[in-house]
């Protein structure tokens, strides 16, 4: 006996043409010959009619019949290009009767355009923007001007365009303005006389030293030991100050008054930096700073009031250089414990990256000096080694290390190695030396881009390119060297610095079983900057680049007439401070045009680059 389950399911299908001839249902109540079956087929009736009245007529309904059936067959003969083709003239048809019919709405395009620059900004707010400008620029061909104060040793450097802050050993702390390089002086038609010259150097705004008195209430606020860290707000306003005498105070930045001092660090305030946007979870600037307390606090610096927040634990030394990552993280090195660690603030958590660890490096570190940030998960370090880190939140080890970044320090000669009379005898107590490294004393980057600055004592500011992969540093030669003082390669320093001579004269050195020739040695080129380079601050040239104290009048025309991204940044702006001493000791010392007869000849001071880019030297050449 046969059942719904022991059917073939081509039987168990129901055909629409077999609807119309099958029996009435008994449970509807339609009799087969009945006159309700009738009736039903009459109401059917109706609502097809309804149906089909209300879609479209007979008329309509054979045209469109018609149209499909011709482009069917024509669908046959065409290719899937032609298609394509004929399925884009449809839409820009379809956009020019819509255009045509509802007209152009400018309001939308601004809005799309509004909302493309609110997500390029949160980019850059959150540290996700990568421009690789680095190969861009004619960092060879940058200008140079030097400028400097009656002062000590330049130990520190800010910059807020157009302004630029320093301070020094002996207390001082002066605000300049930088000039223009678009700043020529107009000379009318019917004037005999030339053009004025551009001013090249800074000119000297305000000047502070010591302790200040301040007339309101009456306190005293002024640092009274070395000032050792600089560092000033994102929005110009406030600049904060830190030296040996434990002191962090916070100044306005255009009168130089001093505004608050705290004194919750126990030891000297080696770093500052503050984060490069205004916290969300406050109402003011974040401000980090280390100490040689072997901590790291934050505070909050606004108008309305400075106060300090948390401290951070952790290092097993000196904190010797701090740069804030994002809002509400920074990274720190620890000098001696040779430890680099990220700090996030609000998650109260901290990352461990450990160097000098290469047990086949020539030279081993022994600090971590300085530290700069390329968010949102990287960052450099430099050490006393000479050695360039390239470092990944993600990873415990270096991704990329270029040793020796700023080459040797010559063997000095003899005589002013031993005492002793006999050139033999001195030769075979100093058999065992070596030329030591040049420390990395200044580094810095340009957030966002590819870009990083290394200074030290060997006259130069270097320049370093990060790749696309974010995995190698690159050099890029110096600052303002021309093209003969660019190495190829850091093995290129190495071999200008040690140049072997199979020759063993008597006025040889022997250098690890390898003579040394004094007179064969590389004649390197005649160093730009005289001392040490404490500091670096960069800042990149933009067309709209205004005092923080005062409007853009141009702000109105630069809405009226939009320029490109590409127009907007002229070039880089590099300021170093320099001093004959380092600004934590005075391990390197040069000493004076007077009596420079030994000892190296240093300066104190700054000095200024502006570097452009390479297709702008390649307009002036031509022009």
């Amino acid at each position: 006996m046969s059942s719904f389950f022991t059917v073939p399911a081509s039987q168990k299908k129901r055909k629409r043409e077999d609807r119309a001839a099958a029996p009435g249902s008994k449970k509807r109540g339609v009799d087969a010959n009945g006159d309700s079956g009738a009736k039903g087929r009459g109401a059917r009736k109706q609502r097809d009619e309804s149906v089909s009245g209300s879609d479209i007529d007979e008329d309509e309904a054979s045209t469109a019949s018609r149209s499909e059936d011709e482009s069917g067959s024509d669908d046959e003969d065409e290719t899937a290009a032609e298609r394509r083709l004929k399925l884009a003239e449809r839409y820009l048809e379809n956009v020019r009767d819509e255009v045509d019919e509802v007209g152009f709405d400018a309001a939308e395009i601004d809005r799309d355009l509004i909302a493309e620059r609110l997500k390029e900004d949160v980019d850059e707010f959150k540290g996700r923007g990568y421009r690789q400008i680095a190969s861009d620029l004619a960092f060879s061909s940058a200008s140079h001007s030097l400028f400097r104060a009656d002062t000590q040793s330049t130990t520190s450097i800010a910059v807020h365009a157009p302004f630029v802050y320093t301070v020094s050993k002996d207390k001082a702390l002066i605000k300049w303005e930088l000039a223009s390089p678009e700043n020529h002086t107009p000379s009318s038609e019917n004037s005999k006389r030339p053009p004025r010259p551009q001013r090249k150097k800074p000119k000297k705004v305000k000047y502070v030293r010591g302790v200040q008195k301040v007339e309101e209430t009456g306190e005293e606020h002024g640092h009274t030991k070395n000032i050792l860290s600089l560092a000033v707000s994102p929005s110009g306003k406030f600049l904060a100050t830190g030296g040996e005498d434990n002191k962090l105070i916070i100044w306005d930045a255009a009168t130089l008054t001093p505004l608050k001092t705290f004194t919750q660090h126990r030891d000297t305030v080696s770093g500052l930096a503050f984060a490069r946007h205004i916290s969300t979870m406050s109402s003011g600037e974040q401000l980090f700073s280390g100490s040689y307390d072997r901590t790291i606090k934050v505070w909050s610096v606004s108008s309305a009031g400075h106060a300090y927040v948390e401290t951070l634990f952790g290092h097993q030394d000196n904190v010797a250089s701090v740069a804030a990552m994002t809002i509400d993280q920074c990274v720190s090195v620890g000098a001696r414990d040779r430890t680099a660690r990220l700090w996030k603030v609000v998650e109260e958590a901290q990352l461990v990256f450990r160097g000098g660890a290469s047990k086949n490096a020539a030279y081993h570190e022994n600090n971590l000096d300085c530290i700069a940030p390329l968010p949102p998960n990287h960052f450099v370090t430099g050490s006393d080694s000479g050695s360039l880190a390239l470092w990944s939140i993600h990873k415990k080890k270096p991704l990329h290390v270029i040793p020796l970044a700023h080459g040797l320090d010559p063997v000095p000669p003899l005589e002013d190695l031993s005492s002793e009379l006999d050139q033999q005898t001195a030769g075979t107590n100093s058999r065992h030396l070596r030329p030591m490294p040049r420390w990395i004393t200044a580094l810095t980057t340009v957030p966002g881009t590819d870009i990083v600055l290394s200074g030290s004592w060997d006259g130069w500011i270097r320049a370093w390119k990060i790749s696309e992969d974010k995995k190698v540093i690159l050099p890029l030669g110096t600052v303002g060297g021309g093209a003969s003082s660019e190495p190829d390669t850091p093995s290129f320093q190495l071999k200008q610095n040690l140049a072997f001579d199979a020759t063993n004269d008597d006025d040889n050195m022997a250098i690890d079983n390898f003579p040394v020739s004094q007179s064969s040695a590389a004649k390197e080129a005649e160093p730009l900057i005289k001392g040490v380079i404490n500091d670096i601050a960069v800042f990149e040239r933009r067309n709209d680049t205004a005092r923080p104290d005062q409007p853009l009048e141009s702000k109105s025309k630069s809405k009226s007439k939009p320029k490109p991204k590409e127009s907007e940044t002229r070039g880089l702006c590099v300021v170093a401070a320099v001093g004959k001493e380092h600004r934590l000791g005075r391990w390197k010392c040069y000493a004076n045009s007077s009596n420079a007869d030994s000892i190296p000849e240093g300066r104190n001071g700054a000095v200024v680059f502006e570097v452009p880019f390479a297709s702008d030297q390649t307009k002036k050449a031509s022009s």
